[in-house]
């Protein structure tokens, strides 16, 4: 499924939109830009970000993967917390391989994500 495809989803007919969550370590760099990124180019999904680590930014909690029709983890550490801690939400899980190396907003994350969607098709 492309991207495009999910943008006209209705899993819930009172709300039209498409709930996806962004999950790296701190919530901070990677899961902020692209929920900034997505809520900006894509207006008609439902987009969150958080992260693993407590403490900084928004933590990732059972609510949040409840909401979530889709997640999307930065690494493979991020799916394995949710496979150790949250496993029932496990198979919405869908890596999206970016690395920690990156500020918020850095243009060189920014072609990434651009990257992910036209290209890799992420969903």
């Amino acid at each position: 499924m492309l991207l495009t495809d999910f943008t006209d989803y209705a899993p819930d007919p009172q709300n039209r939109l498409f709930r996806i969550l962004f999950v790296c370590h701190s919530n901070m760099n990677r899961s902020k830009t692209f929920e900034n990124y997505f809520k900006k180019n894509f207006p008609r999904l439902d987009v969150k970000s958080c992260g693993t680590y407590e403490g900084v930014g928004t933590t990732i909690s059972e609510s949040l993967l409840e909401w979530a029709n889709q997640v999307f983890v930065m690494d493979i550490s991020q799916a394995k917390i949710i496979h150790e801690c949250f496993e029932e939400h496990y198979g919405k899980v869908k890596i999206v391989g970016v690395s920690d190396q990156y500020d918020p907003g850095d243009p060189d994350l920014l072609a990434l994500i651009k990257f992910w969607i036209d290209v890799y098709e992420p969903v």
